[in-house]
């Protein structure tokens, strides 16, 4: 089973890339760990893409997301059978290939890859760092722009935020080692998600 609090690891085998891309398509929007827990009921112990793609073939692939309430069942349907059928190379493709599936914008290409591969720079702009980034912005920030909200879904505007938060990162980084970028987005969904310190 995925554990959100421990999602980075750079050696996953196939059938563990498969089982947390999927987590990735699950998750967003909602609760990690229950979707962590349902997502494992669903798959039942076998081998997730083969799995899909006999449950698609026997007719059973939208019950069995019902079954176990995973939700956004036509798009979990949709996305679930694209990338059981797709034959990508999960351990190398390229974040934009991701992208050309349901359920897969740039913030969840960029958690997949960021999470699954070594020396990894990408930001997820997910609410957590968002958050993050509006407790940390100066007044007169660049353009004097308001950090967004919601995950920008226009890459332009993803790609500005993205590297305005590598710099916000980069000015609070003390040391000489690299940044870990992956580590630093876990460390702070942990943070988020504990919720703010007692005064």
């Amino acid at each position: 089973m995925i554990d959100p609090s421990n999602v980075t690891n750079p050696e996953r085998t196939p059938a563990e890339l498969e089982e947390f891309l999927l987590f990735c398509v699950v998750v967003a929007g909602k609760n990690a760990d229950q979707q962590a827990f349902k997502l494992e009921r669903f798959l039942g112990g076998c081998r997730p893409f083969p799995y899909l793609r006999a449950i698609d073939r026997d007719g059973s692939l939208e019950a069995r997301l019902r079954e176990v309430r995973l939700g956004k069942y036509t798009l979990l349907g949709r996305s679930f059978r694209e990338l059981s059928r797709s034959g990508a190379d999960l351990g190398a493709c390229a974040w934009e290939h991701l992208t050309r599936f349901p359920g897969i914008g740039i913030k969840t290409a960029k958690f997949f890859v960021l999470h699954s591969r070594p020396n990894q720079m990408h930001g997820v702009l997910d609410t957590h760092v968002l958050s993050w980034m509006r407790d940390h912005w100066e007044p007169d920030g660049p353009r004097g722009l308001p950090v967004p909200r919601h995950s920008p879904q226009d890459p332009g505007a993803y790609r500005f935020w993205e590297t305005v938060y590598f710099g916000m990162v980069a000015a609070r980084h003390h040391g000489s080692a690299p940044i870990d970028w992956a580590r630093f987005d876990l460390d702070l969904w942990k943070e988020r998600r504990a919720g703010p310190k007692p005064a």
